[in-house]
């Protein structure tokens, strides 16, 4: 009975290491690439000793693999999911203003996905990362994240371009707009001194989010708020 909760502890214990060399690794990985990351500089911010990583993960791979992962877990909660941006779309018809709404809802859920969540801010730069620089991740990362994004933003984008539009001009469309939210992640450090802020998170996440959804509803021809 006596060695129940020195086991127990041990188990929290490790579970706190793997989280904490999650937490590090994705925010290591975003800055400087797999391969600028060593498992000797993971270890050292991660304040573990070397065979950690390994024992953990297997290495530096299965780190990497395990930060995508919970990408991948917390997808819908970085982007609406295709269901609910075609619910949103059909509870708003052919509506010019309420397709407008539609698009400042769609806006808030990414800029407070993306921006406003510590948790959620490096593994996002992550994923922005594999675009510059794929890793052999990338077809995984593919499936299981981009392509649900995309399905969710072209349900968006088709309900709100005229019905004529090809399908070039609706591709492009998308990733103009979740392009505007992925600049303001990279741009972070830069956008915040000459906003003169300390972080977006709060009253930032908020400014930046009804200006892109006023903004967006503008670039698809939609009624724009508070004008």
């Amino acid at each position: 009975m006596s060695d129940a909760p020195k086991s127990l502890n041990k188990k929290a214990q490790g579970e706190e290491t793997r989280a904490t060399l999650i937490a590090v690794g994705a925010k290591l990985f975003a800055l400087h690439g797999f391969h600028g990351v060593s498992m000797r500089k993971l270890a050292s911010e991660s304040e573990v000793n070397l065979a950690t990583v390994g024992y953990h993960f297997g290495g530096k791979a299965g780190l990497y693999e395990a930060i995508l992962r919970e990408i991948f877990d917390v997808r819908d909660n970085l982007f609406p999911s295709a269901q609910e941006t075609r619910e949103q779309v059909a509870k708003a018809g052919t509506d010019p203003k309420r397709l407008g709404d539609v698009v400042s809802w769609y806006v808030h859920r990414m800029v407070n996905g993306l921006l406003d969540c510590e948790e959620n801010f490096w593994p996002a730069f992550l994923i922005s990362r594999e675009f510059a620089q794929p890793t052999a991740q990338f077809k995984a990362l593919e499936q299981e994240f981009f392509d649900p994004v995309f399905e969710s933003l072209m349900t968006l984008v088709c309900a709100v371009l005229p019905k004529d539009t090809d399908r070039e001009e609706q591709i492009i469309a998308a990733h103009c707009m979740i392009g505007m939210v992925v600049k303001f992640l990279e741009g972070a450090e830069l956008i915040n001194r000459r906003l003169e802020w300390e972080s977006y998170k709060g009253r930032g996440t908020e400014k930046i989010a009804e200006v892109l959804g006023k903004r967006m509803r503008g670039f698809f021809g939609l009624p724009m708020e508070n004008i």
